[in-house]
């Protein structure tokens, strides 16, 4: 682009087109003041096309920053949305044992008590489907995400799920297997079926049987049966406490 300017210059000054200069130096002067604009314009050329390429690649790194938020997004609302369901059901059945305990005080005398404890033994934490998330942080890429608003609400709830996150998991760990599942899980005769397995090798009905007698000599026992209300009460608060930054963690998904 320089030298195509350049030889428009030189012509000019060979037909005596810059100026009627009355000594050498003024038209070498003027030669060299016309040098320094072209060298001048070809820089800002340079720049203004760099900068083009420059902001569309950014807006290609944006839009594909955003597909991925997109579709990580969707992903966990489909988590949180299992995850609500699951509790939901885990309060149902601990509030089903806790009310027919408190009618009959005797959890044998409960309907389906096997398989209603069974169910309290398994848990679920927080989703963490931050692919993307983590992807543009360690990139320092956050910036091209052009919308301030956007922006605040993606670093504002994936600083919320790694808060609780944290927190439920330590739940999880200190409450539910610290003192929940213990007790649960020498209080149950443990079939595949009460967790969805099905087994074409083993009868568990006759493994029932043959278990019964001491599962029921177990639960008669006054202090296994406070320490199994007690773990079901427990897991009720569990859930319900864990339910709670579930469902605002939905809420926080709005953003697209």
């Amino acid at each position: 682009m320089i030298k195509f300017f350049r030889q428009i210059r030189f012509k000019l000054m060979e037909t005596n087109k810059t100026g009627k200069p009355a000594f050498a130096a003024g038209r070498y002067f003027k030669y060299a003041i016309g040098e320094i604009v072209l060298v001048v314009i070809g820089i800002l050329i340079a720049l203004s096309i760099n900068n083009w390429n420059e902001d569309r690649i950014n807006k290609q790194k944006e839009k594909h920053y955003l597909v991925g938020f997109k579709n990580d997004v969707t992903s966990q609302i489909k988590a949180l949305e299992t995850r609500i369901v699951f509790l939901n059901n885990s309060i149902t059945m601990a509030e089903s044992i806790l009310s027919d305990y408190s009618k009959t005080g005797r959890l044998l005398e409960i309907d389906n008590i096997n398989s209603k404890l069974s169910k309290m033994m398994y848990t679920l934490g927080y989703p963490e489907i931050n692919t993307t998330f983590n992807e543009i942080t360690a990139t320092g890429n956050l910036d091209l995400i052009k919308s301030k608003k956007l922006r605040a609400s993606i670093i504002n709830y994936y600083q919320f799920s790694e808060s609780n996150t944290k927190s439920i998991e330590s739940n999880i760990n200190e409450v539910f297997y610290g003192k929940i599942f213990p007790v649960i899980s020498s209080s149950v005769i443990l079939l595949a079926e009460n967790f969805d397995f099905k087994t074409n090798t083993i009868d568990e009905n006759l493994l029932t049987k043959q278990l019964t007698p001491a599962l029921e000599a177990s639960i008669k026992d006054p202090t296994n049966t406070f320490n199994i209300i007690n773990s079901v009460s427990m897991r009720l608060i569990l859930a319900k406490t864990t339910s709670v930054p579930l469902k605002e963690g939905k809420s926080l998904l709005n953003f697209f």
